[in-house]
């Protein structure tokens, strides 16, 4: 199993999957999927009034561009992705000047966000980089490359404005022609993988691609690492309009500039986007870095900006002919279009502001928090009180999000009864999985939604997530989250390793029906040939806190000669303690070594054991050294081919 760790991705995988049963992707869910793969609630897409996406939102080059490498085994859609991103790469590294090789690999600092984030992003980055390659030989294909840009992803569209007062400057004489031209070349490039999806089922095809991003549609819940992060940060919470009217503004304002100043910025045109980004109300890191491709392409090629002549306002100078009006008319040439400009955007965000501040001041409701905890041990905020109060004339239902990083997450509410006006309520939120949960000692904000309207209500102030620090975090493996390294869940802080077994047949478990009751560890051995096959599940912790209580079940009859065994061990790199429990021995026995120490403990197969661990006093008594850090592990080890089994309820402090 992978471990994929985007929707996105997961999404690209399933549109596989229906292209090759012949079927359109659009308006299936992606959910089934998303547990397949043991993704963690905190990786859903929410929108503000609690709602998830699981469609595909992306047009049909995303999916259809990874379709042939599928075919032919690359069966991991990261494998497919990393080919584009390669010859990104190549294509930038191999054509830049000697004197800018160095430069050129900038984007490779991608890589770890590209494989182990599972962005899909180097698709439409490849073909954003073909365009730039293309634009002066053949700018023809130049344009259709664009359109097959905007065709794996429509975030592209947001450069071709620029692209588009580029050539209206690069061909004087034929203007019009050439505008007409090459945008029926970028729309029909974009039309064409698109067309078959349109036809045999437009209205999913426009449900998922096209109203998402029209303005009647729900908005999902801001963050990023742009302006609305930062503001997010600061505990104002603005609506998503805001940040529209704001990146439409800025757009405006970088288009009049490259058009006023085209020569200087010629060579800036992939870096405005990554600007009019800044401003959205979801500024993903992957919405700007996948810029650097073709920004750095543009670079090593055209040189860098002319910022003397793009921010050098030249003022002509003024003859006093006073019946001649030559003041008005420089004033008319010359400032009359940027005042205009300045105007127009001044009123559109004054609007803007202005509805925004008219609704501070009267606030439709106020989140109070009033404390925070951690019943299960994780080393995290799990639970949250918090107090909502009611301010409009109208019934609200709340929906919780908090917000400790880049990005809110979603947190069940105890109530989801509407709170009428002028009523104060209580609640008790929680934490879907552990990654929402809020790491101990962090600052955290609350963002309430309103279920009814899908618009944001308020944030809470800040509020630090004091709470003690456990001597052994997630004791009961209640919380579980995806591993990316094993490509499985695991409990929360909680490592699993496994040795010379097939992952797909050996591993662990959730138990219980809420995956909250413990782990079962699977054992499928079957080459004896290649060493001893094993399962374990590992923390580091302080030597005083290896003192646990063990409830577990063991199916497997223990064969100590052929190392068929569940055991614990603590171990600090030097020395290492073990603990094997036999249902072959009725009296504990200790077998003492310089570097280690075996101590057998009896059990009994297919039972509920509870055993008690004291490793310190024997770790003291043999006299070795005290460990600033010791690692406690339980493991299934076998050297006989079968299939094996151990479950365990708990592991908590003694």
């Amino acid at each position: 199993m992978v471990g994929y760790t985007t929707d996105t991705i997961v999404g690209t995988y399933m549109a596989v999957l229906r292209v090759l049963q012949l079927q359109s992707p659009y308006g299936f869910s992606i959910k089934p999927l998303l547990d397949k793969f043991g993704f963690s609630p905190s990786f859903y897409t929410p929108g503000v009034n609690g709602s998830f996406d699981f469609h595909i939102a992306y047009p049909s080059l995303s999916f259809l561009s990874v379709l042939p490498f599928y075919v032919l085994g690359l069966h991991d859609v990261r494998d497919t992705i990393f080919i584009f991103f390669a010859l990104s790469i190549l294509l930038i590294f191999g054509l830049a000047p000697p004197r800018l090789k160095s430069v050129s690999v900038a984007p490779f600092g991608l890589f770890p966000f590209v494989i182990a984030g599972s962005w899909t992003d180097s698709v439409w980055a490849f073909f954003l980089v073909l365009t730039t390659l293309l634009w002066y030989r053949y700018p023809k294909a130049s344009w259709a490359s664009f359109g097959l840009a905007v065709a794996a992803k429509q975030i592209a569209i947001v450069v071709a404005p620029f692209l588009l007062i580029r050539l209206w400057h690069e061909n004087p004489q034929t203007r019009m022609r050439s505008l007409g031209t090459n945008v029926g070349l970028m729309l029909a490039a974009f039309f064409l993988p698109n067309l078959p999806f349109i036809i045999s089922t437009p209205a999913s095809w426009w449900a998922d691609v096209v109203a998402p991003f029209l303005p009647n549609t729900p908005a999902q819940v801001p963050g990023g690492i742009g302006l609305s992060s930062l503001l997010l940060d600061l505990g104002i919470a603005l609506p998503s309009s805001f940040f529209l009217v704001l990146m439409l503004g800025a757009s405006t304002a970088l288009l009049y500039l490259y058009a006023r100043r085209y020569r200087g910025l010629n060579s800036l045109v992939f870096a405005f986007p990554i600007l009019v980004f800044f401003f959205y109300y979801r500024s993903f890191p992957n919405y700007m870095a996948f810029w650097l491709f073709p920004l750095v392409f543009e670079l090593c090629r055209l040189g860098g900006p002319n910022l003397r002549i793009a921010f050098t306002m030249r003022l002509p100078s003024i003859a006093w002919h006073a019946p001649t009006g030559t003041f008005l008319r420089i004033l008319r040439q010359r400032l009359t279009p940027t005042l205009m400009v300045v105007i127009a955007l001044t009123m559109a965000l004054v609007g803007v502001s202005g509805a925004y501040m008219s609704q501070a001041s009267n606030p439709e409701a106020t989140i109070q928090i009033n404390g925070v905890m951690d019943p299960d041990s994780i080393g995290a905020a799990t639970l949250i009180n918090v107090t909502v109060t009611n301010l409009s004339s109208v019934p609200i239902s709340p929906i919780f999000f908090v917000k400790y990083g880049p990005l809110p997450y979603f947190w069940a509410s105890n109530s989801s009864v509407p709170l009428s006006s002028g009523s104060v309520s209580s609640y008790m939120i929680g934490a879907p999985d552990a990654l929402s949960a809020v790491p101990r000692g962090d600052q955290f904000h609350i963002l309430v939604g309103n279920k009814l309207t899908g618009q944001l209500l308020g944030e809470s102030s800040s509020w630090k997530a004091n709470i003690a620090a456990p001597s052994l975090e997630n004791p009961g493996l209640k919380w579980w989250v995806l591993d990316t390294s094993v490509g499985s869940k695991v409990p929360f802080n909680w490592k699993l390793s496994l040795s010379n077994t097939d992952p797909v047949w050996s591993g662990i478990t959730p138990l219980g029906v809420n995956g909250t009751s413990g782990v079962q560890m699977i054992l499928n051995y079957s080459s004896p040939l290649v060493g001893l096959g094993n399962v374990a599940l590992s923390q580091k912790v302080l030597l005083n806190a290896t003192s646990v209580v063990i409830r577990f079940n063991q199916s497997l009859t223990t064969n100590i000669a052929s190392n068929l065994i569940f055991a614990a061990s603590v171990a600090d790199g030097t020395h290492t303690l073990y603990y094997v429990f036999s249902d072959q021995t009725a009296h504990q026995t200790i077998t003492s070594y310089p570097s280690n120490t075996t101590v057998i403990i009896p059990t009994e197969r297919s039972q509920w054991n509870t055993i008690r661990l004291t490793p310190e006093s024997i770790w003291n008594s043999q006299g070795w050294a005290i460990p600033q850090q010791a690692t406690l592990t339980l493991f299934l080890e076998s050297g006989l081919p079968g299939v094996y089994y151990v479950s365990i309820f708990s592991v908590v402090p003694a």
